[in-house]
């Protein structure tokens, strides 16, 4: 999806108003919206394609594509990571002391090129659920936070 003026982004989700006015995800390089799969221009300007697979490298916070995008069904989006809850994790005092400092470190995460997608606590731990978990971004994150779980959006392939 594409806001006027602003970059491509894959969506790993989407605000309910409509039309659109962009989504959460990670920004992707070499992509021309209007010749995807399923193109569509909203009356306000945003550009948003159908379920496409991307295939590209991930660097430094950016997905940059190397191939075209491929249309892609309902069955193979990849969903965003998920945890499921234990009983315990409702003691956890509203909010936890731990996110404050996640949301504190807006900036130091933006420099480390980690984008959040969520965060939560899940079975006795802190659980972070990132654009991509490569190995330094869940190195630091399981250090900064710990104990903390990091799971990703986007998954490699072969």
């Amino acid at each position: 999806m594409a806001v006027p003026g602003k970059t491509v982004n894959a969506c790993a989700f989407e605000p309910l108003p409509y039309p659109p006015i962009g989504c959460g995800g990670a920004q992707v390089v070499g992509l021309d919206l209007a010749s995807a799969p399923g193109a569509h221009t909203y009356r306000n300007g945003v550009v948003e394609t159908g379920l496409v697979r991307l295939v590209g490298v991930w660097k430094q916070g950016v997905l940059n594509l190397t191939s075209p995008p491929t249309a892609a069904s309902p069955k193979d989006a990849t969903p965003t990571p998920q945890c499921a809850q234990d009983q315990g994790d409702a003691e956890v005092p509203n909010p936890p002391p731990w996110a404050q400092s996640i949301l504190s470190d807006d900036a130091l995460l933006k420099a480390h090129s980690i984008q959040l997608l969520g965060f939560y606590v899940c079975q006795g731990s802190l659980f972070i659920a990132v654009t991509v978990a490569d190995r330094e971004t869940v190195d630091f994150l399981t250090k900064r936070y710990a104990p903390a779980r990091v799971a990703g959006w986007l998954r490699p392939v072969s």
